[in-house]
């Protein structure tokens, strides 16, 4: 992916080398604050209330205050006028990094919340179903405890990091998170969904996967199609019982998977899922 030289600071479009020292920040030294990624595709961010939504429950989980510039009007205008600033402002992947302001050590002198946005171009401009569905694995190594913050997108990725370390190791396109209960949660940087008898399975929040935009979009499309959807605890050995399985963000859509050790699975559900969601934006 093609990045660029500016960024977006709490709202206005700033020049690489106008940029404060970033090693001073409290996302650097504490990883104090969280992160959300946006497509932008045909000039609008999709599922933009669903982000919204997400950032402003993070913000209240670390007891941060928004600033102006996280106001939905205000945000909207900004992420796109950033995107046209470096021509990307049909297609273009946004990542914001929302943090909190100020020194202090563990005990901050602020809890404004400050941000930065980076974009870069997307591999696809819209979502696209992969052509070669993903081989799987089960990440065990270490396991996600769910808290209060385990449904949203925190600085401290390290499972994450360890589990994509793993993936490639190992030969797999992605790898499956456990809970402390060894229950499945989420992949690297995905939702997960089992399709069984024409139903939608996948792990309820409590189980501390992220809650995720896409993950939410598709449980009401489903819905709104006529398909089963149940939230629900998810062992390994469902896995091997499934008819199909595929993963969501916000970033890639939907990705199938085509194989967990000996199983096979197909693709419908997934191909009528994004179909059905493209026809929407």
């Amino acid at each position: 992916m093609q990045k660029t030289h500016k960024y977006l600071v709490d709202g206005v479009v700033t020049e690489v080398n106008s940029m404060a020292n970033g090693y001073n920040s409290r996302g650097f030294l504490y990883a104090d604050g969280f992160f959300e990624s946006l497509r932008i595709i045909n000039g609008k961010i999709p599922l933009l209330g669903l982000h919204f939504g997400r950032i402003t429950d993070s913000l209240e989980a670390y007891k941060l205050k928004s600033p102006e510039s996280l106001h939905l009007p205000e945000l909207e205008a900004s992420l796109l006028q950033f995107a046209s600033s470096v021509g990307l402002e049909n297609h273009g992947r946004i990542r914001m990094t929302i943090y909190r302001s100020g020194d202090g050590k563990y005990l901050p002198t602020s809890n404004t919340a400050s941000w930065i946005a980076t974009i870069e171009r997307p591999t696809t401009d819209t979502f696209q179903l992969n052509e070669k569905g993903l081989s799987i694995g089960i990440f065990e190594d270490f396991h996600k405890t769910y808290d209060k913050f385990s449904n949203f997108k925190n600085l401290n990725c390290q499972i994450s990091i360890q589990a994509s370390i793993f993936a490639q190791e190992k030969k797999f396109s992605d790898v499956l998170v456990l809970n402390s209960d060894r229950e499945i949660i989420e992949s690297t940087y995905s939702n997960i969904f089992l399709v069984k008898d024409g139903a939608l399975y996948t792990p309820k929040l409590s189980s501390g996967p992220v809650g995720g935009v896409m993950r939410a979009a598709i449980i009401n499309l489903a819905i709104e199609l006529g398909i089963k959807v149940y939230e629900c605890n998810l062992r390994a050995q469902e896995l091997l019982k499934a008819d199909e399985v595929f993963l969501t963000n916000a970033i890639s859509g939907i990705r199938w998977v085509a194989s967990y050790r000996t199983k096979r699975y197909f693709n419908n559900t997934s191909n009528t899922l994004l179909k059905a969601f493209n026809s929407r934006i």
